[in-house]
């Protein structure tokens, strides 16, 4: 599998058209690693035995609670909840790890609400290794109205001549950055994130643009405006900075497998090192065919079929209710403590609480302390790289570390 320069798809008619953060040509993201590979993945022993994927990890209608990891070690499967509410264990020689972001973690995200990063917190309570938690991407445009997740307006529009600007009417990106609007997504988002947490409203002036024919190129968002009863003609949109995409997943090689033999896993819950510590957009969807593709034929090629026994020990007893809950205070202090500008007094607050939160949490909640467990892990990466760098960006460290440039700018866990 060869992995050459990355690519971006403008839209769905292949026109060129200018997005908010792109130049003219093809533009390379701040790397984490000097590699498109992590010097980590040749750390993996190359003796385990790697099985047929037997099963799914999510059958329809069932949600995974846990891994379960046999007495040798490897991940055996996973015990789910049916639509009954009844557990059920799935054993399975080869379990693959496709579960998504964790986007839904924040306040504000334009994910969907089972991007929670479950997948990812259940493959760290079983011990698997884990890298660049703290890199999540944010995109500066989400249309701010009453919705979550939030709807999300192309960086096009500023490509094509929109402007951000605060309830005042002042450029929000004026002296900024040399590009402007067009900056890169990471220093708009900021700059969004800044004036909104300073109590400013910001709006994406795109007027210009539907009053006149350009807007035709533009349907999707004509229509979400008008579905929220504004008139982009006529006013400019209130946006926010959401969470968008998570650079960082379970540690993986370049065929999928994890750490924990039996474990495997793609797509964006994956941690592969392709995108950098700040991903080009539409990549993501690039790396998921590859390394879907890559992971599905290596398991294939395995000799073993054979499923190993696990008993399966007690259930999740946590509510919806509860987890719901909870996990709503949780949102508000990641987006706060972890958001598009971060400094440690706000990342120390927010580890203390979340680490004595999780710890009073009754013995049955194994979905929310997992969940815990990943916030803390990601306030803790976040806190450890005192530097800035790609979408990571410290407000007390805002200069990139050269000294950390190459492999030795992951931190793997």
């Amino acid at each position: 599998m060869a992995v050459t320069t990355p690519v971006r798809w403008m839209n769905s008619n292949w026109r060129a058209q200018m997005f908010g953060g792109s130049e003219s040509k093809p533009m390379m993201n701040p790397p984490i690693t000097s590699s498109p590979w992590p010097a980590a993945f040749a750390r993996h022993r190359p003796d385990c035995d790697w099985c047929f994927a037997s099963c799914r990890i999510r059958p329809a209608g069932q949600d995974p609670k846990r891994f379960e990891r046999h007495a040798s070690g490897k991940a055996a499967g996973a015990l789910v909840v049916d639509p009954d509410g009844r557990p059920r264990l799935i054993r399975a020689c080869a379990t693959v790890l496709a579960t998504g972001g964790l986007g839904h973690l924040f306040r504000y995200t334009t994910n969907g609400e089972h991007a929670t990063g479950d997948g990812l917190a259940m493959a760290l309570a079983i011990g698997a290794c884990a890298a660049a938690l703290e890199f999540i991407q944010f995109h500066p445009t989400a249309l701010k109205i009453d919705a979550d997740p939030l709807p999300l307006l192309t960086e096009a529009l500023r490509g094509a001549g929109a402007t951000l600007v605060t309830g005042r009417g002042v450029p929000v990106m004026s002296g900024r950055h040399m590009f402007g609007d067009l900056a890169p997504r990471d220093v708009v988002a900021r700059a969004v994130w800044e004036h909104a947490q300073a109590g400013e409203s910001v709006l994406l002036d795109a007027t210009a643009i539907f009053r006149s024919t350009k807007g035709t190129a533009f349907p999707g968002a004509r229509a979400l405006a008008q579905c929220y009863g504004i008139d982009p003609a006529v006013k400019a949109l209130p946006v926010t900075a959401a969470a968008h995409y998570h650079m960082g997943g379970v540690l993986v090689d370049t065929a999928g497998r994890t750490s924990v033999p039996g474990l495997w896993a793609c797509g964006e819950v994956a941690y592969t090192g392709l995108h950098g510590a700040n991903r080009l957009a539409s990549n993501s969807l690039l790396e998921a065919i590859v390394c879907g593709q890559g992971v599905g034929k290596a398991i294939a090629a395995r000799r073993s079929r054979l499923r190993p026994f696990v008993h399966a020990r007690d259930s999740d007893t946590s509510t919806v209710t509860s987890i719901a809950t909870r996990w709503d205070h949780m949102r508000d202090r990641l987006w706060q403590a972890m958001g598009p500008v971060r400094d440690a007094g706000t990342l120390e607050s927010a580890l203390a609480a979340t680490a004595a939160e999780r710890d009073s949490l009754e013995p049955g909640s194994r979905i929310l302390r997992n969940r815990y467990s990943l916030a803390i892990e990601m306030l803790t990466a976040a806190l450890t790289r005192e530097e800035s760098r790609g979408a990571h960006w410290r407000a007390d460290f805002p200069q990139r570390d050269a000294q950390r440039d190459g492999p030795r700018a992951v931190y793997s866990r």
